[in-house]
């Protein structure tokens, strides 16, 4: 089998030599008790990596067990799947995954002994819930332990409630809780060191901590919480390491695949550290120090780079792989991992959909989960952008409290006449603060329904629905905008006089199923008002774009669309166009003037909750997120562009005939 990457040392002496795969599994792999893989979640070039070390690692576990004896390894699981014989002497590999918490074990054993298969798995992973990662590009390394007898699969990670109940009821609270659940060590005070926080800190900011080894640029704005949220998992993982060579290491020939995020692993921080802690302590036998650890970690480079040769292309050359890892890791000098996995991103559209999909609910469930802290918000700053999008005085007032929830490019209400009795869609409703002034408009006897994708808006939005007592016109369903069930009564087809939406179409993925739902769903004669961004011309070539403006539709496609859709009347309204939008206040909310200016989604939507990156110090697992951390620093080449030259903040008005 063909690896879809390249292997790179790290090390000092040889930083920047290149392994082929069977020297890295013979020869790296094979003799290390624990191998810790630092990835980019749901990349099917790791997935490929992991199941080519778990299968490798395993067969040095057969080698040892036929030195045992030559007993083939049965299990026997009882009723519960709860496997039994797992501490005798046939050594295994325990591949400890973030993307399982501990308490999913359960489903993890029943699918080892056969009560559960992949498919099953899977659905009880998301009926469970809590984690919420993609398991389908994990499939491979998966079935690859399910059918191997050496190979036994954990929840690393402690689940994410705990996370959330620190940033909200604090370290100590939190400690107490998920020590005397079993989660982390009654001993741990999830303290890090300045190094670790320097590194994390510049995750969170972009800032280059190589030009700034020493942290002197620093902010302490994420010490108190995100930091802590982000070592109870470092802590969890190495826990779980701790009391499996504990349990079930009874021949002490176990080896150990530990799968986690780069940002939990990199420069010896995070889930190493803390292992290295129970290791000095002398309370392991896996690991005694850190030589007896393989750190890989994976990075990914666009398919233009040219790492595998495609159609004849010649391949990156030395210097060009050096330069590469020095820029991502500082040098060899910065000790980040032992092995680095270079990969090329596959970019296919169905791909892209599914990223932005994922990418969007994630996020704003981040964002829905802490909206309920209304009073935390800015109200004056609220305002001030509401005014500035042309809402009404009497349309802020009625939103009242809700205001600093809003999010959007724009204003509906002034491009459509909602008349009383009338039935509104919001489609991307978010928090719910546009669906609620269209319910000023409709009057008792109307209703509006909002549509989103994040469960966590929905949940809050249908909550302040009944709390302000409007629930029984208004209600908010989830779904993707571009497939809404017809099997829901009030979202069935010719039901609708107007359809609303602010920002929602900006990172819609499929931007012509939309507006056909759209017409779907009016009645005849009913109408749009549709805000959102687009490219006016088109991305010049040769430059990197972030993945949400690659996602903008160009101006010129949207009225042919809409005409397939079925609309007329169509008309693109410029008026209020320009990108940066100016306030009373001389900053928005939640970003200071570098970040505002580094913000590609600043320039696409407005959205006073400011709280999503600092609710529960998740750092998701995705490209250009906290695990990666070089987002802001990847794109800062766009700070030459002029986004009023690029792109444009328009409404899009039309009638069903």
């Amino acid at each position: 089998m063909t690896l879809r990457g390249r292997l790179f040392r790290l090390s000092p002496q040889v930083f920047g030599k290149e392994l082929s795969l069977n020297d890295f599994l013979d020869n790296h792999v094979a003799p290390k008790k624990m191998v810790i893989l630092g990835e980019y979640h749901g990349a099917a070039p790791i997935v490929q990596l992991q199941t080519m070390i778990q299968e490798r690692m395993a067969q040095s576990c057969v080698e040892q067990s036929k030195m045992l004896d030559h007993r083939q390894v049965i299990f026997h699981c009882d009723s519960d799947g709860e496997a039994k014989n797992d501490s005798g002497k046939h050594p295994k590999v325990r591949v400890i995954l973030e993307h399982f918490s501990m308490d999913m074990q359960g489903i993890l054993n029943q699918y080892h002994c056969g009560m559960l298969d992949t498919d099953e798995l899977i659905k009880a992973y998301k009926d469970i819930g809590t984690e919420g990662h993609d398991l389908m590009p994990y499939i491979p390394a998966l079935e690859s332990a399910l059918n191997n007898p050496h190979i036994r699969l954990y929840g690393g990670f402690i689940p994410r409630t705990y996370a959330r109940m620190l940033m909200k009821e604090g370290v100590t609270r939190t400690i107490q809780e998920a020590s005397a659940a079993g989660f982390i060590s009654k001993k741990e005070n999830l303290i890090g060191t300045n190094e670790h926080y320097n590194y994390f800190e510049s995750l969170l900011t972009g800032r280059n901590m190589h030009l700034d080894p020493l942290g002197q640029n620093v902010t302490d704005r994420f010490r108190e919480k995100m930091f802590p949220a982000q070592i109870i998992k470092d802590a969890s993982m190495a826990w779980c390491v701790k009391n499996l060579d504990e349990i079930l290491n009874a021949s002490r020939l176990d080896r150990m695949l530990l799968v986690c995020g780069v940002g939990h692993m990199l420069y010896f921080h995070g889930v190493p550290e803390r292992i290295l802690q129970y290791a000095n302590n002398k309370e392991l036998a896996i690991v005694k120090s850190k030589d007896d650890m393989l750190r890989i970690a994976c990075w990914p480079v666009s398919e233009k780079t040219h790492l595998l040769e495609h159609d004849g292309d010649d391949k990156l050359s030395v210097e060009e792989i050096t330069a590469i890892l020095k820029d991502a890791y500082g040098g060899a000098e910065y000790d980040a991992a032992d092995i680095c996995f270079l990969y090329e991103e596959e970019r296919h559209e169905d791909d892209d959909y599914e990223l932005i999909r994922n990418e969007t609910q994630t996020t704003y469930d981040k964002v829905g989960h802490t909206a309920h802290l209304l009073e935390a918000g800015d109200l004056k700053k609220a305002h001030s952008i509401m005014r500035s999008l042309h809402y009404t005085q009497e349309e802020i007032d009625h939103v009242g409290l809700d205001a600093v929830n809003y999010q959007g490019v724009g204003c509906p209400h002034r491009h459509v006449d909602i008349e009383e009795g009338n039935a509104v869609l919001d489609l991307g409703s978010g928090l719910g603060v546009d669906s609620l002034i269209a319910t000023k408009a409709v009057g008792p006897t109307g209703r509006v329904v909002g549509i989103d994708i994040s469960g966590e808006c929905v949940q809050h939005a249908n909550r302040r629905a009944k709390e302000r007592g409007v629930d029984g016109i208004l209600e908010f369903v989830q779904s993707p905008i571009e497939r809404i069930p017809v099997k829901h009564e009030r979202l069935a087809a010719g039901k609708f006089d107007v359809i609303i939406s602010n920002g929602a179409f900006c990172l819609l993925p499929n931007k012509m199923s939309g507006f056909e739902e759209c017409c779907r769903l009016l009645k005849s004669g009913g109408k749009i008002a549709l805000c959102t961004t687009v490219i006016k011309d088109r991305l010049e070539d040769g430059v990197e774009w972030p993945l949400c403006m690659r996602t903008f539709a160009k101006m010129n496609e949207i009225i042919p669309m809409l005409e397939k859709a079925g609309f007329v009347d169509i008309e693109l309204d410029l008026s209020d166009s320009v990108m940066e939008v100016y306030t009373e206040e001389e900053e928005v909310p939640g970003l200071d003037g570098d970040e505002m200016k580094n913000s590609d989604m600043m320039k696409s939507q407005i959205s006073l909750d400011h709280r999503a990156k600092e609710t529960d110090g998740e750092v998701d697992q995705s490209r250009f997120k906290v695990h990666n951390g070089d987002g802001q620093a990847q794109f800062k080449h766009l700070e030459n562009f002029d986004m009023n030259q690029l792109c444009a903040r328009v409404v899009i008005k039309a009638r069903k005939p």
